[in-house]
């Protein structure tokens, strides 16, 4: 985590049903996330109240915080900082779920209007 915050290089936050390490430390001025999918890697559609969760980290790491119960590696807290730019990708795209999961987290803060552009069903 040192040598990240010393570069101001991201680490991941990788949400995935795969056995991949999970951690949520701001080494940069900015948060990179990946969402991999909910029931299988690379598939499954969000569920709302797993979109809500991500709005919330979402809005006080933009907000230049930490959330409150974030699993961490290490124990030396980010700088604070006043915003940070999150840049949130989904890769659930195997079952082509990613632009639906990406508008409807969109629209948690006002930036897709409801329908803009795409069609599908959630689940």
């Amino acid at each position: 985590m040192r040598l990240l915050r010393r570069h101001g290089a991201a680490l991941v936050v990788s949400d995935s049903v795969a056995d991949w390490p999970y951690a949520e430390d701001l080494t940069a001025d900015f948060v990179y996330m990946r969402l991999h999918g909910t029931k299988t890697l690379y598939g499954g559609s969000y569920k709302d109240e797993a979109l809500d969760g991500w709005a919330r980290r979402i809005e006080r790491w933009a907000a230049g915080g930490q959330i409150d119960d974030a699993r961490l590696i290490s124990s030396t807290k980010p700088r604070p900082r006043v915003a940070r730019d999150v840049f949130c990708y989904f890769d659930n795209d195997q079952k082509v779920r990613a632009p639906f999961d990406a508008r409807r987290l969109m629209e948690r803060f006002g930036l897709a209007p409801a329908g803009a552009g795409l069609t599908g069903t959630s689940r």
